[in-house]
């Protein structure tokens, strides 16, 4: 009974986080009318380390790493954040939001591969097929979106973030047993918080004036750091690696792709975008692919 309890709310978790996830873009395009993509990072996930020290200040969350392996902790945060965001951040530049979108989407297949070789999870035929469903969804509703000239090394930085998400998601798990949920997204952030503030110092020698002080007094700036570095960074990062830790890769991952219905409800809803069929077909196929993945399966009662 407690298993089951633990698997229903990392069903929910993984859900809600990739969920806060799909608002997301839209604050960092808030966010990056006013600063600089490095300096956004740097912001956020300093913001985001201070909050999860908050935490540990007030007794309720705690962290132990005496007698850990910490290496492998450090390697958590080379791949996510430092790693994911580095390669999205220059890769977006690169490609067209239709190109972007489908590569992200391979995030969940990625995952699963590197699940059932690292780790040997086994997956049904049923799940893989699901799981390249979501693909397809994910393709259709970014049909109706200009689809550019193709670039490589956008390619190959885009992909590179989506294998930093994939082996991210398998050693967030395999650490499940040795590192509480927790205190893996401590230092995944505590590396993400040190790499993103030098290399945005690094970006504004000499005009540190212009590109790092001045957007920190613009308040728009601060609510869309409020929501990326409390809901998008500590409260989405802790949700997933609680449901890694319980649910096998591909039934935590396949919740990737619902980031993209979130992304277009928030578009249609808050910033009054246009909703088109290709859509609507897209985001029944995700929601059909995750519910196929994570469905109930039956147990045969031999008498």
């Amino acid at each position: 009974m407690q298993n089951s309890k633990k698997e229903t709310l990392s069903l929910l978790l993984a859900f809600l986080g990739y969920a806060i996830f799909g608002f997301s873009f839209m604050f960092s395009k808030e966010a990056l009318a006013i600063t600089t993509p490095l300096v956004l990072l740097a912001v956020r996930f300093t913001v985001a380390f201070l909050i999860l020290n908050l935490l540990v200040l007030t007794g309720k969350f705690k962290i132990n790493f005496r007698g850990k392996p910490i290496k492998w902790l450090l390697l958590l945060g080379i791949l996510q954040p430092v790693a994911y965001f580095l390669c999205e951040t220059f890769g977006v530049n690169l490609l067209s939001t239709f190109f972007v979108g489908v590569i992200v989407s391979l995030v969940p297949v990625v995952s699963l591969v590197f699940g059932s070789l690292i780790l040997h999870e086994h997956v049904s035929g049923f799940q893989v097929f699901c799981v390249l469903g979501s693909v397809a969804g994910v393709f259709l509703t970014t049909l109706n979106q200009e689809s550019g000239s193709f670039n490589w090394t956008g390619f190959l930085l885009i992909f590179g973030a989506v294998c930093a998400a994939g082996l991210f998601n398998v050693f967030s798990r395999r650490m499940s047993s040795m590192f509480t949920a927790f205190e893996r997204t401590y230092l995944m952030f505590a590396v993400g918080c040190v790499t993103f503030i030098g290399i945005a110092l690094l970006q504004s020698r000499g005009n540190m004036q212009e590109i790092i002080l001045k957007p920190l007094y613009n308040g728009n700036f601060w609510i869309s750091i409020l929501y990326l570095a409390a809901a998008s960074s500590v409260g989405a990062f802790l949700m997933i690696n609680y449901s890694v830790s319980h649910l096998n890769i591909a039934r935590a991952t396949i919740f990737a792709n619902i980031t993209t219905i979130i992304s277009i409800l928030a578009g249609v809803l808050i910033l009054k975008e246009s909703f088109s069929i290709n859509q609507v077909i897209g985001s029944l196929i995700i929601i059909a692919s995750v519910y196929g993945v994570n469905r109930p399966v039956r147990q045969t009662v031999i008498a």
